[in-house]
């Protein structure tokens, strides 16, 4: 091991070395963020969880370092994630290019600066006199401060300058950049003025507000230029930004040497991806490369000899190499059982270890305790085997949304010529799957009104009825002042709370609402033979609901329970999966949607000839469900749309609720629903795509989840439920009233300006 790793990754936090003359040599802590474009670093998270401790090992590469030092910089990285055990998930991160995770770790962000020890580059001296410099800020979180040429041409109007004169720290705030993002420029200079110039000058802000002496001072220090001279907006579009492609298509490689030494690659399949497609086991002896179009992973099975594991990061370079990939493109190694959630996010189906808790997502404390609120008995990390696949596959999707127990006030219309009309309290949860409706409920919290506005939209619904159902409920909700949590509702994959609001008794039918009714069986266009199968869903009596579906054989499946009613008779059919609880509900379904009949009951495989006749005649239908799925973290993304149209992503790591960005919206994926958060500073546009923004996301999202099955949440800034809130470490419900204003910002300046003289 090299001295200079002694005592690496035993205490939780960050380290450095940097490369000089191939050798690793420790990075001085005050210097921290600071990165010389002619150079190659080693960076070093250590995360320690309870005594647990996992690593996150990264190799920067600066835009101007040498092959020969990127090369040092690798071998010395593989030999730190050896002491370290092998477990480390690596990354290659590349100056201009970095990964969300990398900038997360430098609070006051990332400056790059010319130079390098191995350059022949002069290091900046911040005590000797120097010209002044420029640097370009981007980011609205995680901010890059980029060194480029001190003259006019490297400016726009969009975007953050910092022109450091020495005595003097002017910020230049382009006319169009944010509110934001001029309060991170500020924070970039406060530390340029703090690390370089020992506290001692002066930060002045040059905004619309500035004295045209105050501009000209600016333009002076720069040495040309004036405000007519600086580009639009438009010059400044961020390159790094990521712009997620619907056609995300994963693909799987199992990689190795041939016996010339040269590196091989066996396509072994696209999404859906399977976890069985790779050769796990104690005995596996291959690494695999997984593509996702925006990055690559390299997976080394638990058995790999040294030599693979040493050069996995050299055969995916030769990869992207051969892909014609440009060298910045995001590159990270990961391991057998230590695969991060991201990496699982691309693959179907993945066993979660026997201990681990969740349904399709992980809970944390603050997430438990407030559904617990509501439903005392619900404890994820109870939860027995059977009992959790039970919830997995009939609960309802977004069972972390559960803002109360759902005995709240409804008021129901449904679209009819794109108007809304009122539906009758007796029908109550009855929709009809060629219809949009709209609910409005309310509840209370510590005495306070809130106020859910649903959405639901029937799979055979017109477009322009589904688009009407969105649009009044943002009328609506702006009628309410904006306080409503607005979620979308997809037929069949309707919330737990959502079902929970009509206590057992929801019935969808097929067909459209065309005229009233008068009982269960008076419909206008479901039904045309007295022949109608139901297929039941549930785990008890607050969320059972019942679905009608094609009468035909596909339509049974063998993990469910079905209600068949023909002029003759009704069945109660019983999958061979379907539980005691799922049997006892489809009872309950059948004597609601066929009142005073006999039921039969039938197990699978015991029918008799006139139900399979009421169906068609047998057929083949399925006969399982696969539930085993990832088991995700959070992720809070940053999402704008471009002019061109394209979604535009970038993730926010380590994620608290001052990320949340007043200015923009933003999409926080909670593994299971997908809340879009509407920040009060964002613009009517934005504020209109609030959905599609968060639906474009789904599109570009690796899982396996589509826009059918997904349940979107908006959630106004102000106005977050506790299924919200509660996915933060922490949550302030006054941190927007106490969070210092741009202006407030400006006043402290001035001070820190005068008690220097």
């Amino acid at each position: 091991m090299d001295p200079a790793f002694e005592g690496a990754g035993s205490e939780e936090g960050l380290q450095i070395w940097r490369i000089e003359n191939f050798e690793v040599v420790p990075y001085p802590k005050e210097k921290y963020g600071q990165f010389y474009s002619g150079d190659s670093y080693i960076v070093l998270y250590t995360n320690d969880i309870n005594g647990n401790k996992s690593w996150d090992l990264h190799f920067w590469l600066g835009a101007e370092t040498s092959q020969d030092e990127a090369g040092a910089a690798a071998i010395k990285t593989v030999e730190l994630d050896d002491t370290l055990g092998g477990v480390p998930v690596q990354h290659r991160e590349v100056q201009d290019h970095e990964s969300s995770l990398f900038l997360s770790r430098f609070k006051k962000g990332v400056r790059y600066l010319k130079g390098g020890v191995a350059s022949g580059f002069r290091h900046v001296d911040p005590d000797a006199p120097y010209p002044a410099r420029l640097f370009h800020v981007k980011g609205r979180r995680n901010v890059r401060v980029k060194e480029v040429e001190a003259t006019v041409a490297s400016m726009n109007k969009g975007d953050c300058f910092i022109l450091d004169c020495g005595g003097q720290v002017f910020v230049y705030m382009g006319p169009a950049s944010r509110r934001i993002e001029r309060l991170k420029a500020i924070t970039a200079a406060n530390a340029i003025r703090d690390d370089d110039h020992a506290g001692k000058a002066k930060v002045l802000v040059i905004d619309e507000s500035a004295t045209e002496s105050e501009v000209g001072d600016f333009f002076t220090g720069l040495g040309e230029g004036s405000p007519d001279d600086v580009a639009d907006e438009a010059a400044g579009a961020d390159d790094a930004v990521f712009e997620r492609s619907e056609a995300s298509a994963a693909t799987l490689y199992h990689v190795f040497e041939d016996s010339s030494g040269a590196m091989q690659n066996k396509k072994i399949g696209e999404k859906p991806l399977l976890q069985s497609m790779l050769n796990s086991g104690e005995n596996a002896q291959d690494c695999f490369l997984l593509d996702t179009g925006s990055g690559v992973y390299v997976w080394i099975g638990s058995g790999s000899s040294k030599q693979e594991k040493v050069k996995s990061m050299e055969m995916a370079a030769a990869y992207m190499e051969q892909q014609g990939y440009p060298k910045w493109k995001s590159v990270q190694r990961v391991v057998e059982k230590a695969e991060p959630a991201v990496f699982k996010s691309y693959f179907k189906t993945w066993k979660e270890p026997t201990e681990q808790t969740g349904l399709g997502r992980i809970f944390n404390e603050r997430q438990i305790a407030a559904m617990t609120a509501v439903d005392a008995d619900f404890d994820p990390s109870t939860l027995h085997a059977e009992k959790r696949r039970l919830l997995q596959k009939n609960a309802g999707p977004a069972i972390g949304f559960m803002p109360d127990d759902g005995s709240g006030q409804i008021e129901t219309w449904r679209i009819e010529n794109f108007e809304l009309e009122p539906v009758d309290e007796g029908t109550r949860g009855f929709f009809f799957g060629g219809d949009s409706y709209v609910m409005k409920y309310t509840y209370e919290i510590n005495g306070n009104e809130r106020y859910i506005l649903y959405f639901w939209q029937g799979v055979a619904s017109s477009q322009d009825e589904r688009a009407a159902s969105a649009i009044h409920t943002v009328r609506l909700d702006n009628e309410l002042n904006g306080k409503a949590v607005q979620v979308r509702v997809v037929q069949g994959s309707e919330p737990a709370h959502f079902l929970r609001i009509f206590k057992g008794q929801m019935v969808v039918f097929l067909g459209g609402k065309a005229s009233g009714f008068k009982n269960v069986h008076d419909h206008d266009t479901y039904d045309v033979d007295g022949t109608r199968l139901f297929r039941v869903r549930g785990t008890c009596e607050l969320d059972t609901r019942a679905q009608q579906v094609a009468e035909e054989a596909g339509s049974l499946n063998s993990d469910d329970v079905f209600v068949l009613e023909t002029p003759a008779k009704t069945y109660l059919w019983i999958g061979k999966g379907a539980s005691e609880e799922e049997k006892a509900m489809g009872e309950k379904v059948a004597a609601m949607v066929s009142p005073d009949r006999e039921l039969q009951t039938l197990a699978e495989g015991e029918e008799e000839d006139d139900f399979w006749t009421s169906l068609g005649g047998k057929g083949e239908y399925q006969t399982s469900r696969d539930v085993d799925r990832p088991l995700l973290y959070p992720r809070l993304f940053h999402c704008t749309i471009s002019p061109a149209g394209c979604l535009r992503v970038n993730e926010v790591s380590h994620f608290s609720q001052e990320d949340l960005n007043e200015d923009d919206v933003m999409v926080l994926d909670s593994g299971d629903e997908v809340y879009v958060w509407v920040g009060r500073g964002s613009d009517d546009q934005e504020k209109e795509k609030a959905f599609a923004m968060a639906e474009n996301y789904i599109k570009t999202d690796p899982t396996e989840r589509s826009l059918d099955t997904t349940v979107i949440v908006r959630v106004n800034q102000g106005e977050e439920p506790a299924s919200f809130t509660s996915i933060f470490p922490a949550w302030n419900p006054d941190l927007w009233e106490e969070l210092p204003s741009y202006e407030d910002v400006k006043t402290r300046l001035a001070e820190s300006n005068a008690a220097l003289g």
